[in-house]
């Protein structure tokens, strides 16, 4: 046993992987070193057994005929693992014995170094090729010996293709225009860091390149090669830019601002911009480096206990009202904040003089409202007062017609034949009491629609001539009853007016002079008065006495006339109404009087241009028999229609009565050529207004079909749709003459 373990012995005093082997049986035993190079499953006998056998029959007859061997044993890779192991073996026999000695040299290491190399480089390469940054490797003869796939891919090729390529070649113009830094670069030869701007024609905007060449050496002293990455900092750029922008913005409005700003650290001013240094009255470079309390105090800031020195944190806002230097008032705001904690301060210095300005101006607002309500609550009573008064003055001439209809049926009860004289002047009366009532309607009308508004003024050049004798016409019978003499001066001139208000306002101040004056003249006139001219009433009545001129125009006066014409009473609105038009026209009126002698009213209007011939109104023309018209009178209302129908029949006219919409139709529809003209109400039954019905019958007439709509309505857009449609509009109550006009202009 022991001559059987000095070999084993011997073996584990050699230096290095050794082992003794015993052919048969087969048994290996390792010393002690090549045990911790071997893995356990290696040291296994049938591990060897199949490297030795793996050796083939050389080994084998080497083994037998007991000659030394140098080889290689190739053992198989351990579990886990794709790499086998490679050991050089050396044999040698033992004299005497069958045994052999061997020792091992591992040569794995060896083996596998290159495909660890090429393992290594294939994995750096894609690590690169996974980066967007431009990456490659360039010789000093400037080849390119590596490229990853964002570098080809910006210079539009592959990795392949570029490869061992000239630089100038794949760069392109690019090439030229970095030259100078790769210049730079061999010639020093150390690290150069530049930025491009590369137009993106794809994305429409530039990008940004940081580039940096660095050099590699291969050997001390050699020359080095060239690594390249270039990265995107197009955000970062575009960051930067619009950082620089916002500054350059602040800096602007800092300068530009309307508010005065002063800059402090730790007390005193850093900056201030033009504002804070005109408050202040010094100049910029004055003012930095001073105390901020310094400045304020300038300002007449009160001493702030240390608030701006640092100590404090709290901010502070105060108002300084102007003083003796003409200053304007400013309101003071000091803002603390930190930076890099630091106590630091902004103050704003704020020109207040617009509060003050708003605020006059709101009282000036809230003066003005006030005395507008005061006027519109005084001119809602006058209103109440004007309308109190209009209830009594309308309840007149219907109480004077009442009872003249009931003499009217007293004397028609008496045996005939019935004398006609009796009739008469009661006729006549009643004709002078419905007239004023007309008139006072129109005038209240008129007036109610203006101050809503609905009724729009119309003025226009207007001939004198024709409104003097209108108004003569009108006005005789009422003078020659009471025995005045009444006349108007002839006039050629012409004024810009309202045609409808100048007749109100004359016609009456001709009835209010008509009504005071007992015996005498009434006069009606013009006269020049530079660019206007002043159209005069001239009586010789009872006058006015000086203390109640003021007061005649109110809607409760009333004079005490000597006499009143029979049947006429004294409305007691003629000259309110007379003011209210006036005024609606913007006519200057004015009165003058002497007591017992007389009085002149006048108002007061612009000259016009004469425009051609102004034809007066005709006066009402009695028809003839022979000269009759084929009317077709359209009123729902039973008492008008009745009363219309007579009033046409009387002057030779022959009427059909329709009582609707419908009515009218089927009797259009009968023989419409016997319709000579149409007189219809505006508002019908429901189902159909008069406008959409005489558009219905004159486009059913076979030629000319002249039209006359009656309304109460006196908006401007019932005036608006008779003009358009071309349409005659009587507004009720309807004159009689008006009538006449409309039914002689049928041909």
């Amino acid at each position: 046993m022991s001559a059987a373990l000095e070999p084993l012995d011997w073996v584990e005093q050699i230096d290095g992987p050794a082992a003794l082997l015993c052919p048969a049986p087969w048994r290996l035993m390792p010393n002690a070193a090549l045990g911790a190079l071997l893995r356990p499953h290696e040291q296994e006998p049938s591990g060897f057994r199949k490297a030795f056998a793996a050796g083939g029959d050389a080994l084998g007859a080497r083994l037998a005929s007991g000659q030394p061997f140098h080889g290689r044993l190739r053992l198989d890779p351990p579990p886990g693992s794709n790499t086998p192991r490679l050991l050089h073996a050396d044999f040698a026999p033992l004299a005497g014995r069958d045994d052999w000695v061997c020792t091992f040299v591992d040569l794995t290491p060896v083996e596998h170094a290159p495909s660890r190399r090429a393992l290594t480089l294939q994995r750096l390469t894609d690590t690169l090729d996974q980066l967007q940054e431009l990456v490659s490797m360039v010789s000093h003869e400037e080849i390119l010996l590596y490229v990853n796939h964002a570098y080809a891919r910006h210079h539009a090729t592959t990795t392949e293709a570029a490869t061992h390529q000239q630089l100038r070649q794949v760069m392109g113009d690019n090439y030229f225009l970095t030259a100078p830094f790769r210049g730079e670069f061999f010639r020093t030869p150390r690290a150069v860091r530049y930025e491009r701007i590369i137009p993106d024609l794809t994305k429409g905007e530039d990008r940004v390149l940081n580039i940096v060449l660095c050099p590699v050496f291969d050997k001390p002293g050699g020359p080095p090669k060239m690594a390249t990455l270039a990265r995107d900092v197009t955000l970062r750029h575009q960051g930067m830019q619009a950082l620089r922008q916002t500054l350059d913005r602040l800096n602007a409005l800092f300068e530009a601002g309307i508010e005065g700003i002063l800059l402090s650290d730790k007390g005193l001013i850093t900056d201030a911009n033009p504002i804070a240094c005109r408050h202040i009255g010094l100049e910029r470079g004055q003012l930095i480096g001073q105390p901020l309390v310094h400045a304020l105090e300038m300002l007449g800031v009160p001493p702030l206990d240390g608030l701006l020195e640092g100590a404090g944190r709290e901010d502070m806002q105060l108002t300084l009202w102007s003083g003796t230097d003409h200053r304007p008032p400013l309101h003071v705001q000091a803002i603390t904040f930190l930076d890099e904690d630091r106590a630091c301060q902004a103050v704003l210095l704020q020109d207040v003089s617009y509060r003050y300005q708003a605020q006059q101006r709101i009282d000036r607002l809230v003066a003005d409202l006030r005395w507008q309500t005061g006027r519109a609550e005084a001119a809602d009573r006058s209103k109440s007062v004007f309308l109190a008064s209009a209830s009594h003055d309308l309840r007149q001439p219907i109480h004077a017609l009442g009872l003249f209809l009931t003499a009217i049926q007293s004397l028609s009860r008496a045996p005939p034949p019935l004398p006609s004289e009796p009739f008469m002047p009661i006729v006549q009366r009643m004709r002078a009491s419905l007239d004023g009532l007309m008139r006072l309607l129109d005038m209240l009308l008129g007036a109610s629609l203006r101050d809503a508004r609905q009724q729009a003024m119309s003025p226009r050049p207007l001939a004198l001539q024709p409104v003097f004798e209108e108004l003569v016409s009108e006005f005789a019978p009422v003078a020659a009853e009471k025995g005045l003499a009444l006349r108007a001066v002839p006039s050629r001139a012409w004024v810009f007016c309202d045609p409808t208000v100048l007749h109100r306002v004359l016609a009456n101040l001709m009835s209010n002079a008509i009504r005071y004056t007992e015996r005498g003249r009434i006069v009606l006139g013009a006269r020049m008065r530079g660019t206007a001219l002043e159209l005069q009433v001239w009586d010789t009545g009872i006058g006015i006495a000086p203390d109640q001129l003021d007061t005649i125009f109110q809607a409760f006066y009333r004079g005490e006339a000597p006499r009143v014409v029979p049947g006429e009473r004294a409305e007691g609105l003629g000259l309110s109404i007379v003011r209210r038009a006036a005024a609606d026209i913007g006519a200057r009126l004015d009165v003058r009087s002497a007591p017992g002698r007389g009085s002149m009213f006048s108002v007061r209007l612009p000259r016009s241009q004469p425009q051609g011939h102004d034809r007066p109104r005709e006066a009402l023309v009695q028809a003839q028999a022979g000269s009759g018209r084929h009317v077709l009178l359209i009123e729902d209302d039973e008492q008008v229609l009745l009363a219309t129908a007579s009033l046409l029949e009387s002057w030779g006219h022959r009427v059909i009565n329709a009582r609707s919409a419908t009515e009218a139709l089927r009797l259009f529809e009968t023989d419409p050529r016997h319709i000579d003209a149409l007189i219809c109400d505006y508002m019908l039954d429901p189902s159909m207004d008069g406008l959409a019905l005489l558009l219905r019958l004159r486009e059913q007439h076979p030629g000319p079909l002249p039209v006359c709509m009656i309304t109460g309505d006196m908006s401007a857009e019932r005036i608006e749709q008779a003009r358009r449609h071309g349409f005659t509009l009587l507004h009720k109550p309807v004159h009689a003459a008006a009538l006449q006009r409309f039914l002689q202009g049928v041909t």
